[in-house]
């Protein structure tokens, strides 16, 4: 059309200027008229030419706007693709049949399969067999509502092993507006499964702590409540015992009379010693015992100590020494110092030789500290039971339990009554030459 144009402006032109030419070398009366009418048709035939090169130019633009736009539209797939293919995020194309029609490298890797082994099969076949269920209501609702978002599904992979994960999703529509698939991205929460599970266990496991706390409490109640009840009983069995001993000497009573009151007696006393052993033990672990502190010289108690432990080395006649090097004042709590003492020394006594037995307390100062011991020169220790000795219930050999009693009770309650007043305790030892205990109180 533009080669048309041009062509009937050149001949145009032409016939102008032949017009044109004969207007000016013919005389007459025609002449100025041909010669006007010839410059009309150069001026008509290049005003045809310029028009026709024109449309021209503009019709030769429209090819290279087309193809710019084929371009722009080819780097934007591409670009897409990049980012599908690069996502660190598995992901999958899925049709509205379930079927997997592509997938990118991270889908590949984290279920460990092949694309060969994933294009084309159903989306179904990576779920874990728990979430079967889950997975096709997810399905449904989404062809329904068109819309997928953190639904937590369990996935398993080529070996076996499943994983949790968040399964979101954005629709992919044909040109008609119709729904045919979705793009999916599966965010693998196994840390964040892992770390519910770690704060779940730690909520059951302090639940757990709080019912055995309230536990405890509840023992510790029951034992108080069973050893003071049981002391009723005992104080007047006690008392009336004593009672009929002293009528030994006026001969009142036989000798296989005397031999069962003494026994009464001495069973009343220690099932009595135990009681209050058991509510020492449970004050000290409700950390309800009372702790007085008041001045007095350490030598005014060391004497109320050999006072009260005397009567205990009667009947093995042990030899009782006190060793004290010491007048100083301190400030802490007699009566529970006193109780230590007794503890020791009660412990002391019931492994001591029967002849020839040797107990020695003693106290002298040692820097800011008051230093006290109970030796003896009893069984000793085994090297292998060193560790168990401030243990509850335990005994340093079993065989002795019956020959010498205890409750078991005496060095926990000596250790508890020690720290508690800021102090330690310790001990050294040697098989079948002695133990001595020490405890140091700061003065």
């Amino acid at each position: 059309m533009a080669g048309f144009g041009n062509i009937g402006g050149l001949l145009l032109a032409i016939f102008g200027l032949l017009i044109a030419a004969y207007g000016l070398n013919v005389q007459g009366h025609f002449s100025t008229y041909a010669f006007i009418l010839g410059v009309g048709c150069v001026a008509s035939g290049g005003v045809i030419v310029w028009s026709s090169m024109r449309q021209g130019k503009t019709f030769q633009t429209q090819p290279y706007q087309v193809i710019s736009q084929k371009t722009t539209s080819s780097h934007a797939d591409s670009k897409y693709k990049n980012i599908y293919e690069g996502s660190p995020v598995p992901q999958r194309t899925v049709n509205t049949s379930g079927v997997i029609l592509e997938c990118n490298s991270a889908y590949v890797k984290n279920f460990g399969l092949s694309r060969e082994d994933i294009i084309g099969k159903s989306l179904f076949d990576h779920v874990s067999e728990k979430s079967l269920d889950d997975m096709k209501k997810c399905f449904e609702a989404w062809k329904k509502s068109n819309r997928v978002e953190n639904v937590e599904i369990w996935f398993k992979r080529k070996d076996g092993t499943t994983f949790p994960g968040l399964l979101s999703a954005n629709n992919i529509y044909d040109d008609k507006g119709k729904l045919i698939g979705s793009n999916t991205a599966i965010r693998d929460i196994s840390e964040i499964y892992q770390a519910h599970k770690v704060l779940e266990e730690h909520e059951r496991q302090k639940i757990q702590i709080d019912e055995l706390q309230k536990m405890d409490s509840s023992k510790a109640e029951f034992y108080m409540t069973v050893a003071k009840e049981s002391q009723v009983p005992i104080s007047p069995i006690l008392k009336y015992s004593e009672q009929l001993l002293k009528e030994i000497p006026r001969g009142k009573i036989t000798a296989k009379q005397v031999e069962a009151i003494t026994e009464i007696h001495d069973n009343a006393a220690k099932l009595d010693q135990l009681m209050i052993d058991i509510i020492d033990v449970q004050k000290l672990n409700t950390k309800t015992m009372e702790f007085k502190k008041e001045s007095f010289d350490v030598d005014g108690l060391m004497k109320q100590v050999v006072e009260l432990c005397k009567p205990m080395m009667a009947d093995k006649n042990i030899e009782f020494v006190d060793s004290s090097s010491t007048k100083k004042t301190i400030t802490s709590d007699k009566a529970l110092l006193s109780k230590v003492f007794f503890n020791l020394v009660q412990n002391a006594v019931d492994f001591v030789p029967t002849k020839e037995g040797r107990i020695e307390i003693g106290a002298k100062e040692e820097g800011d500290s008051m230093v006290f011991h109970v030796k003896d020169n009893g069984i000793g220790i085994m090297e292998k039971k060193k560790d168990f000795v401030f243990k509850k219930f335990y005994q340093v050999d079993i065989t002795y339990k019956r020959k010498y009693g205890g409750s078991g009770f005496g060095l926990v309650i000596c250790k508890g009554i020690v720290e508690h007043l800021g102090g330690k305790i310790w001990f050294d030892t040697k098989e079948a030459e002695g133990t001595t205990f020490y405890f140091s109180i700061l003065s």
